[in-house]
Parts: structure tokens; sequence; C-alpha cells
């Protein structure tokens, strides 16, 4: 972002693999419009899309970084106290604030902290919000975000 700034560029995407900068706006006026991956889906698809500039939006999840043994799925979001993944209902969380690093840092800690107590640590923080996926499809976003998430697949649920 710093580079493309001292080059005088105002709008760029950087996609990094589940960390995105947006920088600027897509025309005067009109953010990007950036997708939530559907957690559940293997082609890559979103459950719908957010309006965003000069931010950052991170997501962390259960659903490509995984190995399956016996039946049963071991995702790589690894709880500290048992040493085995996390089993707290979430597929995924999305940061969205004005830093990736940042972003990444949270992502990873709120889907450790579970949706109440990770939204209770993003709610506290300034500019800075998520967007919180549960295995049974249910979508829950900080205040900042009532009605900006443009949630498009139907079989998820918007819960607040």
């Amino acid at each position: 972002v710093k580079y493309l700034k001292s080059k005088d560029v105002e709008s760029a995407i950087i996609n990094l693999g589940g960390n995105v900068f947006i920088l600027g706006e897509k025309e005067k006026n009109t953010p990007f419009k950036v997708g939530i991956q559907d957690p559940t889906s293997e082609d890559g698809s979103s459950i719908g899309n957010i309006a965003v500039s000069n931010k950052s939006v991170v997501t962390s999840g259960i659903y490509e970084r995984y190995l399956e043994k016996d039946g049963v799925i071991y995702h790589h979001m690894i709880d500290p106290s048992t040493g085995y993944p996390f089993e707290n209902n979430l597929s995924s969380v999305t940061i969205i604030s004005s830093s990736s690093i940042v972003g990444d840092g949270l992502s990873t800690t709120t889907f450790g902290l579970g949706l109440q107590k990770g939204m209770k640590l993003i709610e506290s923080l300034d500019n800075t919000d998520a967007i919180f996926i549960t295995k049974d499809k249910k979508v829950y976003t900080t205040s900042n975000l009532k009605g900006k998430l443009n949630l498009k697949n139907e079989s998820f649920k918007l819960m607040n």
C-alpha cells in the first residue's frame, strides 16, 4: 500500500490469498465490493459481499487448511490449551480494519475466542468490524456492519 501510494496510485485491490486490502474506490463515490467466502463451498463461491474503501478484509476459517482422518476433520485453527482444533461452532471470522497485519491477528484471535467473546472484543475496538459465520450457516456482524453485508446465498441466515 505504501509503495502504491508513493507511485500516486489512488485505487487498487491487493490480494494476498485471504488477506485483501482495498486502496481507494472503484470510481468516485463507489467503493469496491469484496466477496465473503462461503466456508461450505469447495468452489470458493461467496455468501455475499461488502463494500469497502481504504480497508483490509482478512478471513480465518476452517475450510481450506485441514485434514480428514477416520471421518474426523482436523482444521488448522489450534487451541493452545488442548493442542487440538478449536471446537466452537465457527467456520470463519472476517475482520475489516485499516491494517492487514492487525486483521490477520484479530481474525485468528477472535476465532479462538468464539462468537460471543470474539464479538465483544471487536465491538470494543475503534474502526474494526467483523463477520462471524457458524457451522450451521448463521452469519453475525458487528454493530457497525448492520445492513452493510449484501447476503446473496439464501442458505445462510443473517442473525443481527
